[in-house]
């Protein structure tokens, strides 16, 4: 069986996966797996073509895809109908709302099943906001109390050299779209209409929370298209906070002298908002060994085989049993993630969320562009998103009218 995953512990990925997949071996002796890790971007290219592999093109057998990638490649004749190979697989055991991303859209056919799932929250450090404000959960309940507290830790260390009151998530130091869709989902916008006919991007409100968004690097709050390797980080001391999808306790349990803690991501509108994504497993219909990749699957849903993973990786096991337990016997700062859950929203599984996706991660990438040189109009930026969403509705009139 081969197997194609994502680098999702970063240079320690290779070494998580050799060390799972020994585990599975040694209650199949008789399986052979190998494994292959590509970054998202070389994922998304590749996985298109595997419908109709060149003669002699090693093809995998199990992949690892984001839970709105399940209806695409479902469309593309990519992903098995699981629910063929096993009609006794079930998601009765799942959380919520991971269960609509596994199937054909209007079927209950499976074609593909979750394996893990992060959200996003924001950690500080208590040492950090205990100098500028008396009551951290309160300063950063909304954005405007963000920025706030943002301005006083800057003048509070501006003295340390390569300080920024906000660590940047994304390792690329990009500005993240998933980390902007919290914000935009405050505001009341959404990514599609209701009857996904139109999208909501060149919307006022969708417009307002990417702003909102990106003022942490227009005010010089997070840096920006910088490694992140190159940076100081919350635990070095040249962060105060963090907003991240990762639950962090890789980066945060066990060092004494820093405390971390954990709060939903301040909200731009009345109520939080958590971006939550999945990771599934999907067997590839091209695939030589379906019935190993069927037990691979199988085998990664236990909640002995979940717990471990999620913890060396730093997310969340996908499974109600697993997840409980990971939150309720682990330090209180995770257990806040029981009521985050409750506020988190996913991206839809239609046809073209992948691809939209892509696009406002292109406008992303121009604005950080124009905002490192100097460039950047709130303007130039609303024009981009007008673009973005004149794509965005072409498509929806191709694939989901």
């Amino acid at each position: 069986m081969i197997l194609w995953v994502m680098p999702d512990a970063g240079a320690k990925s290779k070494a998580h996966y050799r060390s799972f997949v020994e585990r599975f071996l040694r209650e199949h002796p008789g399986a052979e797996v190998s494994v292959r890790v590509l970054t998202r971007n070389i994922l998304w290219k590749k996985i298109f073509t595997l419908k109709y592999p060149a003669a002699g093109e090693t093809v995998p057998d199990v992949i690892q895809i984001p839970h709105y990638w399940t209806a695409l490649l479902t469309r593309a004749g990519v992903a098995e109908n699981l629910s063929r190979l096993d009609p006794g697989l079930s998601l009765s055991s799942a959380l919520f709302p991971l269960r609509a991303h596994c199937c054909k859209p209007g079927t209950k056919d499976l074609y593909s099943y979750p394996w893990w799932f992060d959200m996003s929250a924001l950690h500080y450090r208590a040492d950090h906001l205990r100098r500028v404000t008396k009551n951290p959960e309160e300063a950063l309940a909304t954005w405007d109390g963000l920025l706030d507290v943002c301005a006083r830790l800057r003048e509070c260390f501006k003295d340390a050299e390569g300080y920024y009151p906000m660590q940047n998530s994304d390792w690329r130091g990009s500005l993240s779209t998933r980390s902007a869709f919290t914000a935009v989902w405050g505001r009341g916008a959404d990514l599609f209409d209701a009857d996904l006919r139109t999208a909501q991007i060149s919307s006022a409100e969708f417009k307002q929370g990417v702003r909102d968004y990106i003022e942490l690097a227009l005010r010089e709050y997070m840096p920006i298209l910088r490694e992140r390797g190159s940076l100081g980080t919350m635990i070095s001391g040249k962060a105060s906070m963090l907003i991240s999808r990762k639950q962090g306790g890789v980066s945060f349990e066990g060092k004494s002298s820093v405390r971390v803690k954990t709060l939903p991501v301040p909200r731009t509108g009345e109520r939080p908002q958590a971006y939550l994504s999945g990771m599934n497993l999907m067997i590839n219909a091209a695939g030589k060994d379906k019935e190993t990749a069927l037990e691979f699957i199988k085998w990664c849903a236990r909640p002995d085989n979940q717990l471990p993973y999620a913890a060396a990786m730093d997310v969340f096991p996908a499974f109600e049993e697993s997840f409980e337990k990971l939150v309720f016997s682990s330090s209180s700062r995770l257990q806040t993630y029981s009521g985050i859950l409750a506020s988190a929203r996913t991206l839809p599984n239609i046809t073209i969320t992948g691809t939209v996706v892509e696009i406002l991660n292109r406008v992303l990438a121009v604005t950080a562009t124009q905002i490192v040189e100097g460039r950047f109009t709130p303007a130039g930026l609303d024009i981009e998103l007008d673009k973005a969403a004149r794509e965005a509705d072409y498509l929806l009139s191709l694939y989901e009218g």
